[in-house]
């Protein structure tokens, strides 16, 4: 019996060429991961120009996984939601030919058997390089809050960053209310504010950032006694300089800058006060009310 907690964790984004969105939504509720690249039967990189992620979905396809997958954003067929699936330790990575009405061929998981009858059959429009899930749980928009965090530019990738989620996921657990990546961005924004208010008894002004606010280059804007303050929040892996550029310019005499960050900032900027998320978190949780607050925004 597989121990799914011994498994290790992939992003998939079904996005390869397809003949129509019907079709490639097909294949994303049937729980298939799958690349192209190019008509060819073939696993390994070298027969394909610069990089693909063939390789390592076939390296996943032995070790076991569980997967999530992202259908195309561009789809006519995406409701936001994601699907979740186990890749069995062993799996047979396969072949598959696609015609342009949506018709499948059968799987091949012999290169050369695909290669004599799907490389030159004409009736075959895109031959794409896969492997199928099992134990599939679709997950709508509204319980899925990970999206922020998915790797960008990819099709098949590990993902260790969100492991403990995705595992809490799949057990249908709370996420761990310790973990910065527990949280939306909107979320971590909400705690970085309710941070400010508990230590520097901060309040807010404005409702700045997103699409509905008045203010697009901060996302806190309130005050501290009687100091401006301005804020930003950023739960990624990399430091954004552009960020600390833009509250280095605002801090001054009356005006606080807080920088909310996972990591340290290696080259402090002049006024810009840095403030670690698991130090936030670490805070609120010891905090009867907003350790609620931690508790319900990472229930499932």
């Amino acid at each position: 019996m597989v121990d799914y907690s011994e498994l290790d964790v992939f992003f998939h984004r079904l996005a390869p060429d397809c003949s129509s969105d019907e079709t490639l939504a097909e294949f994303y509720q049937d729980g298939y991961v799958l690349c192209h690249y190019r008509d060819i039967a073939s696993f390994s990189e070298s027969d394909y120009s610069g990089t693909t992620d063939i390789e390592e979905m076939v390296g996943a396809a032995e070790t076991g996984g569980i997967c999530l997958v992202q259908l195309n954003a561009s789809n006519d067929e995406y409701d936001r939601g994601r699907i979740l699936g186990v890749v069995p330790p062993e799996s047979e990575p396969f072949f598959i030919g696609v015609e342009e009405d949506g018709t499948r061929s059968e799987k091949y998981t012999e290169p050369e058997e695909a290669k004599r009858d799907l490389e030159d059959n004409e009736d075959i429009v895109h031959l794409y390089k896969g492997i199928e899930l099992q134990e599939l749980r679709e997950l709508d928009a509204g319980e899925y809050l990970l999206s922020a965090y998915e790797p960008p530019y990819t099709t098949f990738t590990s993902w260790g960053a969100t492991e403990e989620q995705i595992q809490a996921l799949w057990d249908g657990e709370q996420l761990p209310i310790d973990e910065a990546t527990s949280y939306s961005p909107d979320q971590t924004e909400r705690l970085c504010e309710e941070y400010l208010r508990e230590e520097y008894e901060y309040y807010p002004l404005i409702q700045p950032g997103g699409a509905g606010g008045v203010n697009q280059s901060f996302d806190l804007i309130g005050g501290i006694e009687d100091d401006r303050v301005f804020g930003e929040v950023k739960n990624t892996k990399t430091i954004s300089e552009s960020a600390l550029d833009d509250l280095e310019g605002e801090a001054g005499s009356q005006t606080r800058a807080f920088y909310f960050s996972r990591h340290p900032v290696e080259e402090p900027r002049d006024g810009v006060e840095v403030i670690l998320l698991a130090d936030v978190l670490e805070t609120l949780q010891d905090i009867d009310r907003t350790q609620r607050m931690m508790q319900r925004m990472t229930t499932w």
